[in-house]
């Protein structure tokens, strides 16, 4: 069982509410929370990316840290830890990509994934005219194939010929080849993203609200198998008691930023791609903690005293068979070595 950190390297993390201090991301911060995951247990550190954040009172991912220097200079300062930056598609040519990881791959012996993002956010990129248009909610599982077939001709071979409706490489090269596989990584939802994974993923990030933990239970119990390894995405409050762990996620819904999240659900509107993690957003408006309200990035909360917490993992991992899970927190540092100090010790699921 694995277990790793959803990065807050855009402002304010994963929390969407004047309960918590807004803060601009910085690399002293972020270096903090990779040493603190690395020393108690957790094996892996995932950064996103965003070009434009949904501002409101709390400017929330306004500011943003690019995640491949990021995991560049952080990997550097650790020494088992494994990263896994994050590319949107649309926004570097599959060559840079498949050198910056090669490049970052074998610096860290290995210590590299990648996170493949197709993007649903339009505005993001027309703000740098990269947006294809509507037609791409539809076409943009195809295109990420195609991006992902030019990586592995070039981590294979070092070369790339590859033609189709959105390449046209002549004799592209990318060299030096990575020493190390580079493990795919990917957050489909909706059924193409599902699709997308079981071609391409050697892991997929769910989100862990209830029915998507009981489609994952129901292919457990009827032995489907899968070629990729299944992490669930959770939030996660660890308090003294269950009553003050639930106080604390209510009172974040409560003091919601309502014009971020009006922002950011304005624009996951354009998504046409049904069932997938921008509809999600759109629906998250009244969900209760553990179902993933709007406040927490539509991201399910699982909240209560370090053995509740225990209790909740152990029976989620025991019902889904899941391979490991990625958290993140309302204070990282904080919330790391309390999971580190008070929940892992509990588990059986490791």
């Amino acid at each position: 069982m694995k277990f790793g950190v959803f990065l807050p390297n855009g402002s304010n993390g994963w929390v969407i509410s004047e309960a918590v201090l807004p803060y601009a991301p910085t690399y002293k911060h972020l270096k903090a929370i990779v040493l603190e995951a690395e020393n108690h247990g957790l094996t892996f550190a995932l950064p996103m990316i965003k070009f434009k954040g949904f501002g409101g009172s709390t400017g929330f991912w306004d500011h943003c840290m690019e995640p491949f220097t990021l995991v560049g200079a952080l990997a550097a300062e650790t020494k088992t830890l494994n990263f896994i930056p994050t590319v949107a598609l649309l926004a570097l040519h599959p060559a840079y990509t498949a050198r910056m990881m090669a490049t970052l791959c074998n610096i860290s012996q290995g210590r590299m994934g990648l996170n493949v993002v197709t993007g649903w956010n339009a505005p993001e990129y027309e703000q740098m005219d990269l947006w294809p248009g509507a037609a791409f909610y539809e076409s943009r599982y195809e295109f990420a194939s195609e991006y992902l077939s030019i990586l592995n001709d070039l981590w294979a071979t070092g070369k790339s010929n590859r033609k189709s409706k959105f390449w046209n490489l002549n004799d592209c090269y990318c060299l030096p080849m990575p020493d190390y596989p580079i493990p795919i990584v990917s957050a489909g939802q909706s059924p193409a993203g599902v699709e997308f994974c079981g071609q391409h993923a050697d892991q997929r990030l769910v989100i862990g609200q209830p029915k998507v933990l009981d489609q994952l239970a129901l292919r457990k119990k009827s032995g489907a198998g899968s070629k990729y390894q299944t992490y669930i995405l959770l939030h996660m409050i660890i308090e003294t008691t269950d009553e003050k762990a639930k106080h604390v996620g209510e009172e974040i819904i409560r003091k919601a930023d309502k014009v971020a999240i009006a922002n950011m659900i304005s624009s996951a509107q354009l998504d046409s791609n049904k069932g997938g993690s921008s509809e999600g957003v759109q629906i998250s408006l009244d969900r209760p903690l553990e179902e993933g309200n709007s406040a927490f990035t539509a991201i399910p909360v699982i909240y209560g005293s370090p053995a509740t917490v225990a209790m909740k993992l152990d029976t989620m991992a025991e019902k889904t068979g899941a391979d490991g899970f990625i958290f993140s927190w309302n204070d990282f540092e904080v919330g790391i070595r309390a999971f580190g100090q008070e929940v892992l010790p509990r588990l059986t699921c490791t």
